[in-house]
């Protein structure tokens, strides 16, 4: 490590590894005075912002848990991972301030809450940069819990995976070196901070390099940052980097020195990747990971051969299996659950067992999501268990839908449900977003995919919404999706230009 190499590029100032390592031993003396300690979970509600990254290594520093609260939670839902983590301190910037409110009935006395960007409220501790150093000493055990690493939610109750340092450690050493990250390049996470708030930074410490956090990032604010700071890598999702080429096709930019644009959370075409790879010059790196698997677990393989339409192969240290319904090892070329092993995958759920038997068995995560691998060890992915739509006793999984009418040229996002017909039964509802300007109506795209699917599988129902759901991490919001489709009056995101559903009334073209 150098000490006075960029390691953390904020908005406002850049610190060094030794101004970081600083910071980091203050705030770990104001957390280890104020009685939090091994084994002490911290809630930990602030925005994207560089304290974030400090409060992390502080909790590692003295052995207390890290929990990142998803404040973006109906307040009760956020109490409620407040009780299954036991969060017995918290660390909020004054934003939130609102939302602690509901949560302090919800805290141990005394009561222990730091506020990082102001004096303390309710008499309560001041998270302070000029306090000293930390004096004491822990030594973490590989096996330690350093935090609760919460899902999205995206299929249900958001859970906390139990992660270990050996984890962090072992998932930072496998997308090192499996996707080529390397010590010059400077990376900009664009995930929110309780979704994986570890890889912002984790692969950056691995290998000495720099990352930047943002607390507000749009396409404007991204293509400056990679301006600034001659960023090389970037992570999110693809409907991000979707708006930031229409962002450079309007205004252009300095997008030069990026070298990997790294894609997960949703199907990318072979499409979108040439067009992204024309555009910025970049390699578009499509990969696959979980909140159970510490991140990154399938990606392409640096400097190794493509398949198109395939998310790539297990990156070092993991290792699959595709499971029939029967239990058996399916064949290659056949669809069966995707399950998942190695010192990266997480153990289970904080206080919730019932979950945890559900999901892990044996060492290997049963991930719920439905693939298949080819001959070569390629991983498609064909859509999820719970999403299995059987339409006239057929299965149809929606996802083979959806990455058809993705790769129209007219579509930013979209997303296939389950409706009801009376006389058909269950049928295929696509809500469709598209590009600006657009002329896509509903005929256009049913055409479009009878040319390319079986006739039962294209949608009998397409809605074109002027935007779609999302959750923070960028993944589309199923259940958001489902809730307002089944209550139009809920609805307030549909376009009614040309060839889109009437809220409340007729759906479109029935086929």
């Amino acid at each position: 490590m150098w000490p006075e190499q960029p390691a953390l590029l904020g908005a406002h100032r850049t610190w060094t590894w030794a101004e970081l390592d600083a910071e980091v031993d203050r705030a770990a003396a104001v957390l280890s005075e104020a009685g939090v300690g091994p084994g002490d979970a911290l809630g930990v509600m602030m925005s994207k912002r560089p304290e974030v990254v400090v409060a992390f290594f502080a909790c590692a520093r003295i052995g207390a848990i890290h929990v990142p609260v998803n404040f973006k939670l109906h307040p009760e839902q956020v109490a409620d991972q407040f009780r299954t983590a036991g969060v017995r301190a918290v660390v909020v910037d004054h934003e939130l301030e609102g939302l602690l409110k509901h949560l302090l009935p919800l805290l141990p006395d005394p009561r222990r809450i730091f506020y990082v960007d102001g004096p303390g409220r309710h008499g309560e501790g001041v998270w302070d940069a000029t306090s000293p150093g930390w004096t004491g000493h822990h030594v973490a055990k590989a096996t330690d819990v350093v935090y609760y690493n919460y899902t999205s939610g995206s299929t249900g109750r958001p859970k906390g995976a139990l992660t270990t340092h050996r984890q962090i450690n072992a998932n930072a050493v496998a997308t090192a070196d499996g996707l080529g990250f390397q010590t010059n390049d400077v990376y900009l996470g664009m995930f929110s901070v309780f979704a994986h708030p570890h890889e912002l930074f984790h692969r950056s410490v691995l290998v000495g390099g720099a990352f930047v956090v943002a607390e507000t990032l749009n396409p404007r604010v991204a293509a400056e940052l990679i301006a600034r700071y001659r960023i090389s890598w970037t992570m999110g999702v693809p409907s991000f980097y979707e708006m930031l080429l229409d962002f450079r096709d309007a205004h252009g930019g300095d997008y030069s020195s990026l070298r990997v644009l790294e894609a997960g959370g949703a199907y990318v075409s072979s499409e979108t990747l040439e067009r992204m790879e024309s555009a910025f010059g970049a390699r578009f790196l499509p990969v696959w990971g979980s909140t159970e698997t510490t991140g990154v677990g399938l990606g392409m393989l640096a400097d190794g051969p493509r398949r198109p339409g395939s998310t790539g192969k297990p990156i070092p240290g993991y290792k699959i299996r595709v499971v029939r319904e029967d239990g058996s090892e399916a064949l290659a070329g056949e669809v069966g659950e995707l399950w998942v092993r190695g010192p990266a995958v997480v153990e289970g759920y904080v206080n919730q067992p019932e979950e945890t038997a559900q999901q892990f068995q044996g060492g290997w995560y049963q991930t719920r999501d439905l693939v298949r691998v080819d001959a070569d060890g390629f991983v498609f992915f064909t859509g999820r268990h719970s999403e299995m739509l059987k339409i006239g006793g057929i299965r149809v999984f929606p996802l083979e839908i959806e990455q058809v009418i993705a790769q129209h040229p007219d579509v930013r996002n979209v997303v296939v449900v389950r409706a009801e017909e009376r006389l058909r039964g269950e049928i295929a509802r696509a809500i469709v977003q598209t590009v600006p300007e657009s002329k896509l109506d509903i005929r256009k795209l049913q055409a479009y995919c009878r040319d390319r699917m079986a006739n039962y599988k294209v949608p009998r129902i397409v809605e074109f919404w002027a935007d779609i759901p999302k959750l923070p991490n960028g993944k589309i919001d199923k259940k958001a999706v489902v809730a307002t489709a089944e209550n139009p009056s809920r609805d307030d995101r549909r376009d009614p230009g040309e060839g889109s559903a009437a809220p409340g009334g007729a759906q479109g073209d029935r086929g």
